[in-house]
């Protein structure tokens, strides 16, 4: 765990193949139908030494599942185990035919797992990517706590609950519409670093080199003092070769501590993301006390700027080819497999041949997001439809926490918002497009516009409907 004291530290280097798609016009939803069910199968002398960072443990897979009309489950001693007439389901998943033909209200879920005895001394987190539409979570009978939103990533730290080297029960209580999309939807997942963790890391490119990391590191202990963050950055294809290095000393204190890394490149050792060649790279953190590194984490980019000239949209200075497709799915995409993703890469490079350069998507699953950076395609990420204008405002605002570092994303668009939303969401993220309102009362603010005075929609940037 970590000392916090006196302490001198070390620095560590640290979709379907049958999708048809139409420009500049919603996409009927039976040309990219939902995939469901995909199973993806001072330092004490007690302490360990030479950690390697941050490590996880995947728990998707096969889990148990009962729908619960009756609402009974609790008083039936359900969080603490599943009962016999329980059956089996993948996760991620929605709900499917099999399992629950059109069904709609409270259902469960359970797996058992063992997390290995040598994360004993470590802090651990459950963590679930989205589960819709509410959740509430026991481990070993005891109740971790809920999240309502089913798009949103939500966590736990079950350090002081787990049996390590032996097995525990989780047990999910879900709220959902099958209508809507309802289940474990997207991962589930252990994650095991020190007391004090990189939490959220929030990068904003520039296309000539320029990167500026915002870093947020929690400090679950009750100690002060110093420690060392060190940022690399590699090029994704050739991560073995670094670009840039810089380190930070930092002073913590107890509970949530923020930094910043500021980063320049030479022009001539970076490549700009564009459309036509979308070069990825990441900045590798390392978050180092003497001989342990107690958190890593890895985030990918692209240096490239979105801006606003002549009435235009730029990418990089140059002005943005603006044709919009906004497909409308009924569920949530679910990408639990390499067939999964193959198939919406496939879709994805067959819309830029069709000469599409933006997808709206409303509250994608992250695995959407990363193959529009790998392909050069732009987005547009809205909170999701038949939501309350505060509840949308909420889950625009997590899922930018949640999506900020993609390059793809061009614009965040809310259908409805005040102007103390605006300003706050604006304040989030002032680097990209902030999109409000529908045809033919939308407003569009442009990237590091000081007055926030909207400008008039170009042309080919909104879908017709």
């Amino acid at each position: 765990m970590i000392r916090l004291r006196t302490i001198f530290l070390l620095v560590l280097p640290v979709l379907h193949a049958g999708m048809e798609w139409e420009t500049a016009r919603p996409v009927s939803a039976q040309s990219f139908p939902p995939v469901f069910v995909r199973a993806a199968p001072p330092k004490k002398s007690t302490d360990p030494v030479g950690r390697k960072g941050r490590e996880t443990q995947v728990i998707d897979g096969t889990w148990k599942f009962l729908a619960d009309p009756q609402n009974i489950g609790e008083q039936e001693s359900w969080p603490k185990a599943a009962p016999a007439e329980s059956k089996e389901i993948a996760v991620p998943s929605l709900w499917t035919s099999r399992t629950a033909p059109v069904y709609s209200g409270v259902a469960w879920y359970w797996r058992e797992f063992e997390p290995t005895a040598k994360w004993k001394t470590q802090t651990v987190r459950l963590r679930f990517e989205a589960v819709a539409e509410k959740a509430t979570v026991w481990l070993n009978g005891t109740k971790l706590g809920e999240h309502d939103g089913g798009a949103t990533p939500f966590e736990f730290n079950v350090t002081k609950k787990l049996h390590f080297g032996a097995k525990n029960t989780v047990a999910v209580r879900v709220e959902g519409d099958a209508k809507t999309g309802a289940g474990i939807w997207q991962g589930v997942l252990l994650l095991a670093h020190d007391e004090a963790y990189l939490s959220e890391v929030a990068l904003t490119p520039g296309g000539l080199g320029q990167l500026t990391s915002a870093i947020t590191l929690e400090n679950t202990s009750d100690n002060s003092g110093a420690a060392t963050l060190e940022g690399r950055v590699v090029a994704l294809s050739k991560p073995e070769k670094e670009v840039h290095r810089s380190e930070q000393n930092l002073s913590l204190t107890p509970g949530r501590n923020i930094t910043t890394l500021f980063t320049s490149v030479k022009g001539k050792k970076i490549r700009q993301w564009t459309l036509e060649n979308p070069v990825l790279y990441a900045l590798q953190l390392a978050f180092r006390q003497g001989l342990d590194v107690l958190d890593t984490q890895e985030t990918v980019f692209g240096f490239r700027e979105f801006g606003w000239k002549d009435n235009a949209m730029t990418l990089n200075g140059l002005p943005i080819k603006l044709t919009s497709v906004a497909p409308a799915f009924p569920l949530p995409i679910v990408v639990a497999s390499t067939q999964d993703t193959d198939r919406a890469r496939a879709s994805f490079r067959r819309l830029k041949e069709a000469g599409v350069s933006i997808l709206y998507l409303d509250a994608p699953h992250p695995e959407l997001l990363r193959i529009a950076d790998e392909e050069g395609m732009l987005v547009v990420e809205s909170a999701r439809l038949g939501q309350t204008p505060h509840a949308a405002f909420e889950e625009l605002r997590a899922l930018i926490f949640r999506d900020r570092s993609h390059p793809c994303l061009l614009a965040w668009r809310l259908r409805e918002a005040n102007v103390v939303q605006i300003a706050e969401l604006r304040g989030e993220d002032p680097s990209r497009f902030l999109l409000v309102g529908t045809t033919p009362m939308a407003k569009l603010f442009v990237p590091g516009q000081a007055n926030d005075i909207p400008v008039a929609v170009p042309a080919g940037f909104l879908p017709t409907p």
